[in-house]
């Protein structure tokens, strides 16, 4: 059983890490079980509109995922917890993501990558980067449904995507962007660290 972990490529394709993970499930006879993390360390730097748009892409990709006959599992907490805890409870062969560059995503990977080190969960970090000619494995599989596990049957507890105001929406910055050298050093900086969810964030 392969467990992907979604964090900034809010989408299946193209979806580097979510193509290793099927292929790996199709090559094994497994399944694939998608999960997101409402991460507070990331949560508390971002700014309201880039939550918002963050949220607005988990419920479209929550519906693609059960348009498949699958689920994706959404909970709130520290991912070394909840990633490494799920690992162990469903007994995954591996756990895979996308590469993420940005200086909150390297600490949180490494956290991640030792507690999975500790219980001797194997775990592949695929680069983001897409090729110049796709192949069987960059492309998700033509019947997805065959190799997506249902997080339901598996007694994996899931959350309903929340509403922003669920996460704390009042110390959100959800102020328009405002041209000026301060504002875009700002944003600079938020993109940087990986403090903000933008759509030119999936492929970072």
């Amino acid at each position: 059983m392969q467990l992907y972990w979604h964090r900034r490529t809010l989408q299946p394709s193209p979806n580097p890490a979510l193509s290793t993970a099927f292929t790996a499930a199709k090559q094994n006879n497994s399944c694939v079980v998608p999960v997101f993390v409402l991460d507070d360390a990331i949560l508390s730097r971002a700014n309201g509109l880039g939550v918002a748009f963050m949220l607005g892409s988990l419920h479209e990709l929550r519906d693609w995922y059960r348009g498949h006959g699958g689920d994706i599992v959404i909970q709130h907490g520290d991912p070394t917890d909840i990633v490494g805890r799920l690992a162990r409870t469903i007994g995954v062969e591996q756990v895979v993501w996308n590469k993420d560059h940005s200086q909150l995503a390297r600490a949180r990977d490494r956290a991640v990558q030792r507690a999975l080190t500790r219980t001797g969960v194997a775990y592949t970090s695929v680069p983001n980067e897409q090729p110049s000619k796709m192949n069987s494995s960059t492309t998700l599989p033509s019947n997805p449904d065959a190799y997506l596990a249902n997080p339901h049957t598996l007694e994996i507890k899931t959350q309903a995507v929340p509403r922003l105001s669920d996460l704390r929406e009042d110390e959100y910055d959800s102020a328009p962007l405002t041209a000026g050298t301060e504002s875009a050093r700002k944003r600079l900086r938020a993109l940087s660290n990986g403090t903000t969810y933008r759509r030119c964030d999936d492929t970072g």
